[in-house]
């Protein structure tokens, strides 16, 4: 476990097709969560915090018995508590989060071309958080806030090239997340999204490059992306348990140009 920033653990998970190797306790409190890409597939990392008792058994029993996006329909009984978000093979992205104590898994729920999230497939792992959060430790210094709400994105100020670290705070009413899409010449984040599949051989409009992973209303965390000038998008893929569609069919999506 190395340093990150200011006094911040760093842990790395590395995802195949289709699972997770990485350590099986972290430290409470901020921490900088690293994904590297070694599969074939578009993977991310989501935390997922199990609550009223349950455990990784119950999440994969769970899992198992629910054909779709069981996640955000079905499970009352766990919280998203962020992660860094999709990369394509052969990439990393990171994410600085604020973990409470307790029962985690970590997951990928992103779809294969089924609709069966690749948690289905074994991308699953149990994850313990223990102990409270170390003195001295600062949160990052962000270049960037981004503000999500019921179905909006709001950066400021503007995104300019080079390595930034960005805040992302969900201000809606439900779980949120932010995909950052490196887009073609003469394409929205609306093309990508209406050809999106989460293979790369398809990914003709537009290319995921990290972001934040699904965070519960009020939360917030970090983010740290390096941006060439030219076009982007964000994008919120998540369903939510009152709407059985992505965010980004009711308008969670923002072009941007970076300068």
């Amino acid at each position: 476990m190395a340093a990150s920033g200011a006094g911040i653990p760093e842990v790395t998970f590395e995802a195949t097709d289709h699972g997770f190797s990485g350590p099986d306790n972290v430290p409470a409190g901020l921490i900088s969560i690293r994904v590297v890409n070694k599969g074939k597939d578009m993977h991310h990392v989501t935390l997922l915090r199990l609550m009223d008792g349950k455990t990784a058994e119950d999440f994969t029993e769970a899992v198992d018995s629910d054909p779709a996006y069981f996640v955000t329909k079905h499970l009352t009984w766990i919280e998203f508590a962020g992660g860094p978000n999709a990369v394509i093979p052969g990439d990393s992205a990171s994410a600085v989060v604020d973990l409470e104590p307790g029962n985690y898994v970590v997951a990928c729920i992103i779809p294969n071309p089924n609709g069966i999230p690749h948690v289905r497939q074994g991308m699953i792992k149990p994850l313990t958080v223990a102990g409270s959060a170390s003195s001295g430790m600062s949160e990052p210094e962000a270049a960037v806030t981004i503000t999500a709400r019921d179905y909006t994105f709001l950066p400021k100020p503007a995104i300019a090239a080079g390595t930034r670290t960005v805040r992302f705070v969900n201000a809606g009413t439900l779980p949120h997340e932010v995909v950052v899409v490196k887009l073609p010449p003469g394409k929205s984040v609306r093309d990508f999204a209406s050809t999106f599949t989460p293979f790369p051989e398809a990914v003709r409009n537009g290319t995921p490059m990290g972001g934040l992973s699904g965070i519960e209303k009020g939360g917030h965390g970090y983010f740290t992306i390096n941006l060439a000038p030219g076009h982007y998008g964000l994008i919120c893929f998540l369903s939510d348990r009152m709407k059985s569609v992505p965010h980004f069919t009711l308008g969670m999506m923002y072009d941007f140009e970076v300068k």
